[in-house]
């Protein structure tokens, strides 16, 4: 396991431990959920791009079609 000095303004810092208390965790475990579903979220976002990407240099028609329906 690595160690992580992290940098919070305190208000931030306030808030998430009072969440994280709420939630009956610690704010290292809150943190690490937050931290674990943001790259969740980047990791899907990219493979998106991808296929979106696929999309556009395979089927150049089906890219027509999806534009025509916005």
């Amino acid at each position: 396991m690595s160690n992580l000095n992290l940098r919070l303004p305190d208000d931030l810092h306030t808030a998430a431990a009072a969440e994280a208390d709420a939630a009956h965790m610690s704010l290292n475990s809150a943190i690490c959920d937050a931290l674990r579903d943001w790259v969740a979220v980047r990791a899907l976002s990219r493979k998106e791009d991808a296929i979106l990407e696929r999309v556009m240099v395979e089927d150049a028609d089906l890219l027509a079609l999806i534009r025509e329906a916005e």
